[in-house]
């Protein structure tokens, strides 16, 4: 139950800062949302922007058997609480608008 609340206030928060060109899963368990950015953006540099402002996630590229999509990203919503999760959630919003 815990888990699930923490998901929902994660997917609430990206539905309210990220841009509409980002997708993401909405997983039915499991402690990670998946993240598709835009083409045009690289998730390394999204974290190079993203750990200078305290909010962490984990690039997707090295979870590809093969060809790596460079644009997308993991997000973890287990660790954190609801306020951090808002927080975080809104700076990273921010840093995809500003990379867009």
């Amino acid at each position: 139950k815990l888990y699930g609340d923490q998901c929902q206030v994660m997917l609430d928060a990206m539905a309210e800062h990220f841009p509409a060109s980002v997708t993401w899963t909405k997983p039915e368990g499991g402690m990670f949302i998946w993240v598709t950015l835009p083409q045009s953006i690289d998730a390394m540099k999204l974290l190079d922007q993203s750990l200078a402002a305290r909010v962490a996630f984990v690039p997707g590229a090295p979870f590809y058997a093969n060809e790596p999509a460079t644009n997308t990203l993991r997000l973890s919503f287990v660790t954190v609480p609801p306020e951090r999760i808002r927080e975080g959630i809104a700076i990273l919003g921010k840093l995809i608008k500003d990379m867009l």
